[in-house]
């Protein structure tokens, strides 16, 4: 059954699926979704800028700073980095100012929680050879 002749009242014969695929199905699995970008070295460094980030920002700065001449994968990672880490900065510091309000102490578990789920994230995407840039940072390096 090919889907220009699909009717959702119709039965498939046996075998078939009860309805048309969809266009997406046609990719082969294991195809990666870019182009992988940089060398295993240039991935590991951009994977390394962002975990370091975890614990705060001198890590992937150093990193970025070192590497960014001589890997353009390392540059963009490391400056999406570099932006996140001084967007959440700035987000804490409202937090923290906001919590005697309480409505501050909610949306610091809140930046807790995406800064450690964002930043997973981008490690899994920085050593698969992958662009990334964090939803909620502000472009401060371009």
């Amino acid at each position: 059954m090919d889907q220009a002749n699909w009717n959702p009242q119709s039965q498939p014969p046996a075998g078939q699926p009860a309805y048309p695929p969809s266009p997406s199905s046609q990719q082969p699995y294991g195809q990666p979704l870019a182009p992988v970008e940089g060398s295993a070295e240039a991935r590991g460094l951009a994977m390394l800028c962002h975990l370091l980030g975890i614990v705060g920002f001198i890590g992937p700065l150093m990193i970025w700073l070192h590497e960014r001449d001589e890997h353009k994968f390392v540059a963009d990672h490391g400056k999406a980095a570099m932006n996140y880490q001084v967007s959440i900065l700035i987000y804490y510091l409202i937090s923290c100012v906001l919590a005697p309000l309480f409505i501050g102490i909610f949306m610091l578990i809140a930046l807790i929680i995406m800064h450690i789920v964002f930043t997973i994230i981008a490690s899994v995407k920085a050593s698969k050879g992958l662009p990334w840039s964090y939803p909620i940072a502000i472009r401060f390096l371009k």
